[in-house]
């Protein structure tokens, strides 16, 4: 990362060439502010994150490892488990290189308060032909129309079954693109006979009200517009989710995610055990069928497929079934923009990539894929995990709403709960559901609003 003073005149020269002839990039924008330091002087990173104790258990150890001439220096403003203004602690702290949830990557580009990467990208001639083509798709898109940073994973998920119960029970594999809709009728061509000891199910979900939001999710609906606090969880796309949740909970052939007698995680559950045809899962799912084979006695292995899905019914290429990972970014006019962009291009890269799949990896979780794209892991092919398009706006809107109040996402769960429990008894017909969750979803909102007016 250090560059002797020759190298550094060299590149403060490209730098003025290309600001003078590409759009709008800040005076500076390419070149560290360290350029005028003696070469033996170690580089500075200073980093916004929400803990530091959590940063270098996941980031700053591996690349100090790395990178031992850089020196990182993080600043937490906060004990709550995230930031939640980082305007004010950008202008308080200077960082140099900031983690963003989806919302703020969103307002932050369109403020014009990021640096571009794409001139970074350019110059460097970094790869970037294996990183996640639909997440590199709606980070312009939520950049309007550049690229403000770069997310080292996704959440993603896929539609994983067992082929050799679609087999036995001659009911057609899933395919990719799938939605909500036909993953359940499909569902609901297994057999749903027998107790819970010997019987299968179709899809492993928890419930109607989870399975309500998982339709929402994917499909990009929201319950409260976020601007004007105005409940919207009555519209037709609504009432299907709540039609879809409701007959598939009645039907039986949701497992619910049932405890089966066993003495672990893995021989509790249906799907591992070959009990469950499907499940929409993350590739945690992948390690957990890997970890039974090895250590579940008599354990028997069954063919696994696996679908891109579920996708919004309204583009088949694209899913909102995602949970935003951290965007590293750089704020414009960060004095150490060439140390924050190597730490980006490190936790994108090839070589972090092999660190992170390795074989119990203490240090990551193996819960999302990384957008630098892989070809298997555990033995299994990943591209069902990148064939879709993520779609960041239902994240954006839960995010906001729960700016608003952390307590609005929770009461509309409850409201849910209750009242599709009464539809699947047959104590209130879908209709005056609907109507209830409305009412009462408005009234959490109108509480929020109220509240919100008593602090002005």
């Amino acid at each position: 990362m250090k560059k002797n003073m020759i190298q550094k005149i060299m590149l403060t020269s490209f730098s003025v060439m290309l600001i003078g002839t590409s759009a709008g990039l800040a005076t500076g924008q390419l070149v560290s502010a360290n350029s005028n330091s003696q070469a033996d002087t170690k580089d500075t990173l200073k980093v916004l994150y929400w803990n530091a104790d959590d940063f270098n258990r996941t980031y700053g150890n591996q690349f100090s490892k790395n990178y031992p001439d850089t020196d990182i220096e993080v600043f937490a403003p906060t004990g709550s488990g995230s930031v939640t203004d980082y305007n004010s602690a950008i202008q308080k702290y200077s960082p140099d290189l900031v983690m963003l949830p989806p919302y703020d990557y969103q307002q932050m580009s369109k403020d014009k308060k990021l640096a571009d990467l794409e001139p970074l990208i350019e110059r460097d001639q970094y790869d970037m032909t294996t990183v996640y083509p639909g997440l590199l798709a709606e980070l312009k898109e939520q950049g309007g129309g550049k690229l403000y940073g770069l997310s080292l994973k996704v959440e993603s998920y896929a539609l994983l079954y067992n082929a050799d119960l679609f087999k036995k029970h001659h009911v057609k594999a899933p395919s990719d693109g799938m939605t909500w809709e036909e993953i359940l009728k499909l569902a609901g061509e297994f057999p749903t006979t027998g107790d819970k000891n010997t019987r299968i199910w179709g899809l492993s979900s928890f419930g109607s009200s989870n399975l309500v939001m998982d339709i929402a999710r994917t499909e990009g609906l929201t319950y409260i517009d976020p601007n004007t606090l105005k409940a919207t969880a009555n519209t037709a796309s609504w009432k299907n989710a709540y039609r879809l949740s409701v007959e598939a909970t009645k039907s039986g052939v949701l497992d619910e995610r049932i405890t089966l007698s066993g003495k672990s995680y893995l021989e509790s559950s249906p799907f591992i055990m070959g009990r469950s045809a499907m499940i929409v899962a993350s590739i945690s799912q992948l390690q957990s069928l890997q970890a039974a084979n090895s250590n579940v006695k008599n354990y028997k292995p069954f063919t696994l497929g696996m679908a891109a899905g579920p996708a919004d019914s309204k583009d088949r290429k694209s899913t909102g079934y995602v949970f935003g990972s951290e965007i590293l970014a750089i704020p414009a006019g960060a004095s150490n923009l060439d140390a924050a962009w190597e730490f980006i291009k490190y936790f994108n890269g090839d070589d972090h990539a092999n660190e992170y799949y390795k074989p119990n990896n203490s240090n990551n979780s193996i819960g999302a894929p990384l957008s630098r794209m892989v070809k298997e892991y555990s033995g299994y092919k990943l591209d069902a995990f990148y064939k879709l398009k993520p779609n960041f706006n239902s994240s954006i809107t839960s995010y906001a709403l729960m700016n608003k109040s952390p307590d609005l996402e929770l009461d509309f769960w409850s409201i849910l709960s209750e009242e599709l429990t009464q539809v699947v008894n047959g104590k209130k017909t879908l209709d005056k559901a609907t109507a209830a969750i409305q009412t009462q979803t408005q009234a959490a909102a109108d509480k929020v609003a109220k509240a919100q007016k008593a602090k002005k």
